[in-house]
């Protein structure tokens, strides 16, 4: 062997010593061994592994190897295969596993007709373990029905095709977590079907964490680079909650997921093809309407609004400068330094969605889209209108965004995350009216009774002092005090004792208020269902509608001259023709009493209750009580609004819905009225399952 010695003096003056290399101990060679090491880990493929490399026992690897030593011999380069991986991990909570339920319906895309073809029974035949509603829709997405009772892609698992994620899923409600990973091969279209590819996958992280693991994944085809989405739940075989290392989570299965895709198509290729689509994925960075890594560099490289841009050498730099000009986001001083917008990310961001809603909007059958201004809502102004579309804009995310068409001829779009604005889009189909609602700072009932109970306790607050002070008081309500302080101990505004007792500062409301001022600075808007009826089931509905509140001039009619203010309109004139013909409206009156009103939410009231008692075989109460407890069933969309059927021991109730109902899908609730709503909340004892109909 023969190995170059450290240079002297001059560049070509060297000397050869003959010898092993490993007893070479120079500095230049010593980290050049270990890189030669860690390149020959990383891109090993096309020959033996070595033992830890091997596949696990039990593991029938994917592809043959001698496809990875037949590709070796042809001149190709010893690198990996390019597999991308984003995995996430995904907490349920107090919500139980709401995400899961959203991520698996966002994925599938079941139909609405599917849905309406089920029965009030099954309906009823909930478990108190299963997860929440919001887990259809992730399944629906994924599956992505294209036709009624078809779907375009199927969920699988390891041993089976065309599995059903929707009801593997629903037992994940009770875990901790679960969690998810986008697999995506570069080279995802040479190996065509990635079952096997993704079984393999699954199989060696099981290996390595040394446990069955429970899963399901669809494969998509529908963009550039074809990808998988796995979704694991969250508890080992036996039981216990699973957790996967960091370093697994980081790297490891990337680097499995290429070695399994470099044995079967050989070592990554360097070819001229491939640089020249390195040098156009470049190229498009520089214009791209988005956040970019350019954009960060700039970003970072500014101070006091003024970036200096490189003297040579980065042109890429002053190409997205002038795109970035035309823009309006930078501009260009006489002395050669360029001014930086203070919210230029921020703008870059909100340019990049508008993109992703222009696309997904493109997909919207039906839609003239070139009649309408896509623009994203006014954080500061509510927008009323028509649902357009809901659903996330990234496939690893729980975000929605939601866009509606409103009176002046827009189509508005915002995003939302947060749980209470979730469970208002679950089953909201487009037609439904929304209103998307700036979110005001208020102090809560919850803040004033803590702050009451404290300055009578020496600044102290806990659920014996509350008692002690106000034996009456329901402990339901105490625990969403505690609830509330310990959401602001964690933002620093409240101290709590290890006794477990809260410090109560004398200003406590203040910062109550300081605390819904960030919250509503993280989520500027919230939404609110108007009438989850589209305008045309509204005209003949048997119950008060939207049109029937504008009609008795408790509600305005939406203003403007785009096509929703027009429908809107029309379809008034036929609800105020329908209700004269139906004799709760007078032909000459230009106003609907409020009597009428009242009388429809009777009738409709009661011939819901009436259907019901015949489907259930129970009486169904109506009337509004302080207190009601019993199992959460299901959510009923009337044309007076959305009602829940609270399941009791020998009969139902209807009553007003509130977001904070669906997290507990199907288990024992207790409301108490708090002000002019009901705080609801779980009840501790062990739930009672529905019996089966």
């Amino acid at each position: 062997t023969i190995t170059i010695a450290a240079m002297t003096t001059l560049d070509d003056d060297f000397k050869l010593r003959i010898g092993k290399i490993g007893r070479d101990d120079s500095l230049i060679l010593g980290p050049l061994k270990g890189a030669v090491g860690s390149a020959k880990r990383i891109g090993r493929s096309g020959r033996k592994q070595s033992s830890g490399d091997a596949s696990p026992k039990g593991i029938r690897p994917h592809f043959a190897k001698a496809a990875g030593r037949a590709a070796a011999s042809n001149g190709f380069s010893g690198a990996s295969r390019r597999v991308v991986v984003k995995a996430r991990i995904v907490p349920h909570g107090v919500s139980g596993a709401a995400p899961l339920k959203a991520h698996v319906s966002y994925l599938a895309r079941e139909s609405r007709d599917a849905q309406k073809q089920q029965s009030p029974q099954q309906e009823l035949q909930l478990d108190p373990d299963q997860a929440a509603p919001e887990l259809s829709r992730q399944v629906d997405y994924l599956s992505r029905k294209e036709v009624p009772g078809r779907s375009l892609y199927e969920f699988y698992d390891g041993a089976r095709d065309a599995v059903d994620a929707k009801a593997i899923t629903a037992n994940w409600a009770a875990d901790v977590r679960h969690f998810r990973l986008i697999i995506s091969p570069e080279d995802g279209a040479a190996l065509g079907d990635l079952k096997p590819f993704i079984r393999e996958v699954v199989a060696d992280l099981e290996h390595r964490l040394g446990t069955k693991l429970e899963w399901v994944a669809a494969d998509h085809w529908d963009t550039d680079n074809p990808h998988s989405h796995v979704l694991i739940r969250g508890r080992r075989a036996d039981g216990a909650d699973l957790v996967i290392p960091r370093k697994i989570i980081s790297y490891e299965i990337r680097e499995r997921a290429q070695a399994i895709v470099t044995r079967a198509l050989g070592p990554r290729p360097m070819l001229s093809h491939e640089l020249a689509l390195e040098q156009a994925r470049a190229a498009e960075e520089l214009i791209a309407p988005r956040l970019t890594q350019l954009d960060r560099e700039i970003i970072s490289a500014t101070h006091n609004g003024l970036f200096v841009p490189p003297a040579r050498g980065r042109k890429d730099i002053m190409v997205r400068l002038e795109r970035l000009e035309i823009w309006s986001l930078v501009a260009q001083q006489a002395d050669g330094r360029w001014s930086i917008a203070p919210n230029l990310a921020v703008n870059l961001q909100s340019l990049g969605e508008k993109v992703e809603v222009t696309r997904l909007l493109e997909r919207v059958e039906g839609l003239a889209l070139a009649e309408y201004d896509i623009l994203a809502a006014d954080p500061k102004t509510p927008a009323l209108g028509r649902l357009v579309h809901v659903g996330p804009l990234d496939e690893l995310s729980d975000r929605q965004v939601a866009i509606i068409e409103d009176s002046h001829g827009h189509l508005r779009y915002a995003g939302f995350d947060r749980t209470s604005d979730l469970a208002v889009f679950e089953g909201a189909i487009p037609g439904a009216v929304l209103e998307f609602t700036p979110s005001v700072p208020v102090v809560r009932p919850a803040d004033k009774a803590v702050a009451r109970i404290a300055e009578n306790m020496d600044g102290l607050y806990s659920a014996n002092k509350h008692l002690y002070l106000e034996p009456q008081t329901d402990r339901p309500l105490i625990e969403g005090n505690l609830r509330r302080l310990e959401a602001m101990r964690r933002a620093n505004l409240v101290q709590r004792r290890p006794d477990g007792v809260f410090e109560v500062a004398p200003d406590h409301l203040a910062r109550a208020l300081k605390f819904e001022t960030k919250l509503a600075e993280r989520a500027p808007l919230s939404v609110r269902a108007v009438s989850y009826w589209t305008l045309a089931e509204q005209e003949r509905a048997l119950g008060p509608t939207q049109l029937d509140r504008v009609l008795s001039r408790q509600e305005l009619a939406p203003e403007g001259v785009g096509k929703f203010a027009r429908d809107f309109e029309q379809s008034l004139q036929r609800r105020r023709l329908f209700l004269i013909e139906q004799g709760y409206m007078a032909r000459g009156h230009s106003a609907l009493s409020q009597n009428s009103i009242q009388r429809l939410a009777m009738a409709e009231l009661e011939r819901t209750a009436s259907k019901l008692e015949t489907e259930l075989g129970r009486p169904v109460l109506t009337y509004q009580t302080n207190r009601i407890e019993g199992i959460y069933a299901r959510r009923i969309d009337l044309a007076q609004g959305r009602y829940a059927l609270i399941w009791q021991k020998d009969t139902a109730h209807l009553v007003e819905w509130r977001p904070a109902l669906e997290q507990f899908a199907g288990r024992r609730v207790q409301g108490l009225a708090r002000g002019r709503s009901i705080a609801w909340s779980l009840m501790k004892e062990r739930s009672i399952p529905l019996p089966p109909m």
